[in-house]
């Protein structure tokens, strides 16, 4: 689909987009000249809201097919990753924003992308916690999976960090016990989300912090411990938020991985960089099983003793000597979170998404051409759109009863009993070999690490 180099070829394109009824359409182009070319045609669209800037972006290239998705019109690009990616779209009828994640046909036709893709969905269909990320729907348009997740505006704070640096000891505080509140409904319901990271937590408008992407879920029924040991023979999550027992095993991790991850976060959130900033991540992988990093108060000495303490506590290498639910990290917290932290600067945030003019009886794309589209979109996806890190989300829906919080999900071995306050010395832990051959075959430096079968 060569770019169209005059009008009539942009809006022979445009009109079997179904973006825009025919009427709308040409009133918007009243007075517009047909000399004036593509650009004018779409900068007008564009103005009168009839066109979003990607969609406009898109119809530039050539592109027409794709933009309408069963009920949903696709407004914008949020993200994507190897596997998916993300849109923000607008019901058709309804107007409503949602945030659609799309798996790549590649992705479909992987087994293992494919299945974890639907433990995804079964997973987070019970979730429902203002923290969390809810997921409406999980629905097949031809070959093509997708999610219907919640649309939150925001922030993720890693590009708060990026763009603020360190955040004040009792603003983290407060975004890390929101982010443990979303972990322990996750934990309530038997699920390990096995990347916390700052990436994966959004700073909303109001100051709400919500949990993204359960693309690595865990579950601990029975059938998905199999499926689990099946899928996930491999180290998932990002080198400097992960577990040191996540990168010996990732399929037998409980809640306790979740928390280091949380800590690792917290740790970036003060200090405005990751425990190790320097390093390969096949160092970063080692240094996380046998290296301490610098005490948080050194680098801030601002932060109050008892905080960096959890903090530190949150990061043991033994995962009996963090604390062993997320529940633990907010009690903790409690005391030094009383006083409100204030909404974000606006001038912060995102502007608001750009949507189309309400639009009546925008006219349906075959199901065809959507599936034509990602075969050629997603299999060499362009750049057009706002890019962020990896946003996967959740969906659909799971009959399994989640046990009772009073029992942790089985690791290694189960926490050991102690007195209140008492602290239970920090066990180190020593790679295995497999481990070294997996961090040998790291040296490349991905940032997210999603590698190499292990074997013990």
């Amino acid at each position: 689909m060569p770019a169209p180099t005059t009008t009539d070829q942009l809006l022979g394109n445009l009109r079997k987009s179904g973006l825009v009824p025919t009427d709308r359409l040409s009133a918007a182009l009243a007075g517009v000249d047909a000399d004036d070319g593509p650009a004018r045609v779409l900068d007008r669209l564009v103005a009168e809201h009839l066109l979003t800037p990607f969609q406009a972006e898109r119809l530039r290239a050539g592109k027409y097919k794709g933009f309408i998705l069963g009920d949903y019109v696709i407004l914008d690009q949020l993200g994507g990753g190897g596997t998916g990616q993300v849109f923000l779209a607008e019901h058709n009828v309804m107007h409503r924003l949602a945030a659609i994640k799309v798996l790549t046909v590649s992705a479909s036709a992987d087994e293992v992308a494919r299945e974890r893709f639907f433990r995804e969905a079964r997973a987070t269909a019970v979730l429902d916690h203002n923290n969390v990320i809810r997921v409406h729907d999980l629905r097949k348009d031809g070959s093509v999976h997708y999610l219907i997740m919640e649309y939150a505006g925001g922030i993720s704070l890693q590009h708060l960090v990026r763009r603020l640096g360190p955040l004040r000891w009792n603003v983290a505080a407060d975004y890390v016990r929101q982010a443990a509140l979303g972990l322990q409904h996750i934990h309530d319901h038997a699920l390990v989300h096995r990347d916390v990271k700052p990436g994966n937590l959004l700073l909303t408008h109001d100051g709400t912090i919500k949990l993204l992407d359960l693309g690595l879920v865990r579950l601990a029924t029975d059938h998905e411990s199999r499926l689990t040991e099946r899928v996930d023979q491999m180290i998932l999550g990002t080198a400097d938020y992960l577990a040191p027992e996540q990168a010996v095993s990732s399929s037998t991790v409980d809640i306790r991985a979740d928390i280091y991850g949380l800590g690792a976060t917290f740790y970036f959130l003060l200090a405005g960089r990751p425990m190790f900033p320097d390093g390969r991540t096949a160092q970063k992988l080692m240094w996380q099983q046998l290296k301490e990093p610098t005490p948080i108060r050194q680098l801030v000495p601002d932060v109050p003793e008892e905080v960096a303490a959890l903090l530190h506590r949150m990061l043991a290498k033994d995962p009996n000597a963090r604390p062993q639910t997320p529940a633990d990290v907010v009690t903790a917290l409690v005391p030094w979170t009383k006083e409100p932290v204030p909404a974000p600067d606006p001038a912060l945030m995102p502007a608001p998404p750009a949507r189309r003019g309400q639009v009546q009886g925008v006219p349906a794309v075959s199901r065809v051409s959507y599936s034509d589209f990602l075969l050629e979109e997603l299999a060499h996806p362009t750049q057009t759109g706002v890019q962020t890190p990896r946003t996967a989300l959740p969906n659909q829906v799971s009959t399994a009863t989640p046990p009772p919080r009073s029992a942790p999900l089985p690791v290694s071995a189960p926490p050991t009993p102690r007195a209140a306050g008492a602290a239970a010395p920090a066990a180190p832990i020593r790679p295995s070999w497999s481990l070294v051959v997996a961090a040998a075959a790291l040296a490349a430096g991905l940032a997210t690490v999603i590698v190499v079968a292990l074997t013990k």
